[in-house]
């Protein structure tokens, strides 16, 4: 990290691709495919149970135990604690609203 004022805080044991099944408030889940890029921008793309496609570029930032993304398609930032393990390939993100995904570096 670098000692601008605009620099974004991120762990750099994040940066990579994942992939995880996720579920929905509904039940639905999805594929998903969340980068993370070490210049805190990247991308994430779900692959729904009923064959529908959502993808949306995305700007991150970190904390030791928080990740706060923001998507591009429709702006919202969520922030969700996180836990590495398995050698930092294994990602256990848990949602505010208790929903927990398990990523998997690819």
């Amino acid at each position: 990290s670098s000692d601008d004022d605009n620099s974004v805080s991120i762990n750099s044991d994040l940066v990579g691709a994942w992939s995880a099944i996720i579920t929905d408030s509904t039940g639905a889940t999805a594929n998903q495919i969340l980068t993370l890029n070490s210049d805190a921008t990247g991308s994430v793309s779900n692959l729904w149970d009923n064959g529908e496609i959502w993808s949306s570029a995305v700007v991150w930032s970190s904390t030791s135990a928080t990740l706060t993304l923001t998507t591009s398609e429709n702006n919202e930032t969520d922030s969700a604690e996180y836990e590495l393990s398995n050698n930092n390939d294994t990602c256990v993100i848990t949602l505010s609203n208790g929903i927990v995904n398990v990523y998997t570096r690819i």
